[in-house]
Parts: structure tokens; sequence; C-alpha cells
């Protein structure tokens, strides 16, 4: 009998931590207590954007051609973060008319939801930023969050990967290092498109 009663108490304990965990994770993003949407979500066809239905692609589906005539993509799969099962990574970058888009990837292996917050559209142009080789700081023109979800909880689903982007009005050259603050997460240094 005393056996079930400890391994019932390592369960409960052990679902605890990865509650405080996925908590803790969560904080990273700013402003707390909105409303919650969970990430993926699809929104009625009516009112939905072409961002909305743009599906989540595997690191392997992203293309290393040009898309057009000035645009082009790269793959990068580096990873920002990662904390027991909730991973951030950089998945991939495109540049087109003088800026940058970068695509990141939150996943989530827990048992558990990943809470996440999307600060206000003023605070999130404000939360992240590029670093050039030069020394420029660079924010974003638009990101995920402003555009589609600011000052809305986001819940990244167990088992989940949900991805965001933002719009940076520069074009580094390929072989030109940059760093990338995204939020609160860690730095991510010598960043290279090439």
């Amino acid at each position: 009998m005393e056996r079930k009663y400890g391994v019932l108490i390592a369960v409960v304990a052990s679902t605890a931590s990865l509650a405080i965990v996925g908590s803790l994770a969560g904080y990273y993003l700013a402003d707390r207590g909105s409303p919650t949407v969970e990430a993926g979500s699809d929104r009625s066809p009516d009112n939905a954007t072409d961002r909305d239905r743009t599906p989540a692609r595997d690191a392997d589906d992203a293309p290393q051609t040009p898309v057009g005539t000035d645009r082009q993509t790269y793959r990068l799969d580096r990873q920002i973060y990662q904390e027991s099962s909730f991973r951030l990574t950089l998945t991939g970058a495109e540049t087109s008319d003088g800026t940058l888009r970068l695509t990141f990837r939150y996943r989530n292996d827990s048992p558990l939801p990943w809470p996440l917050v999307c600060p206000s559209r003023e605070d999130d142009l404000n939360s992240s930023a590029l670093t050039l080789a030069d020394g420029r700081t660079v924010r974003p023109t638009d990101t995920w969050c402003a555009a589609e979800r600011a000052g809305e909880a986001v819940t990244v689903a167990p088992g989940q990967s949900t991805d965001t982007w933002g719009v940076f009005p520069v074009s580094p050259s390929p072989t030109e290092p940059f760093s990338v603050s995204w939020y609160d997460f860690p730095v991510l240094t010598d960043v290279r498109l090439g």
C-alpha cells in the first residue's frame, strides 16, 4: 500500500514541476492576464488572413532557392532556447525588397500547455531587435504577435508547435553576421544567412 502512495506522490510532484517550468517559460514574453487564444488555431474563413492559414512547415521544407528575382529564402535551424520540453528555434529567413523576415518555431514536447503572452503592438515592436555587424540595432516593423495577437495570451498545446515571424527593415549580406534578440529569450549570436 505504501508503495502505491509513493508512486502517486512521485507522479503528482513530477506534474507540478512541469507546470512550474511551463509557467516560468511562458513569462519570457511580456504582459500577463489577457484572453487566451490557442496558438495555431484556425480563425473562421471569413476573417482569416493568409498569415492565419500559413501551415507550419518542418525545417526540411524550407526552400534554399530564390522564390523571385530579389527574394531569397534560407534555412537556419538555430536553437535559441530550450528548457525541459519547451524549445524555441530560429528556423528560417527570407530577404526581399530590402527586408528580412525571420521565422521562429515554438515547440512544446511536454504533456502540459506552454502559456505565452503577446505584448501590446507598441511594446512588441520594441521587444526584439537585430544587431548588425556594424553595430547598428534594427527593430522589427512587424511581427506575428503585433499583427495577429497583440495583447493576447497564446498557448502552445502539448505535443504541438507554432511558427511566428518578425520583419526587419534591413537585408544583410548572406555572409554578414548579425545577432537576434527575440523578446526576453537568450540572444542568438553569429547568425549568417549563407
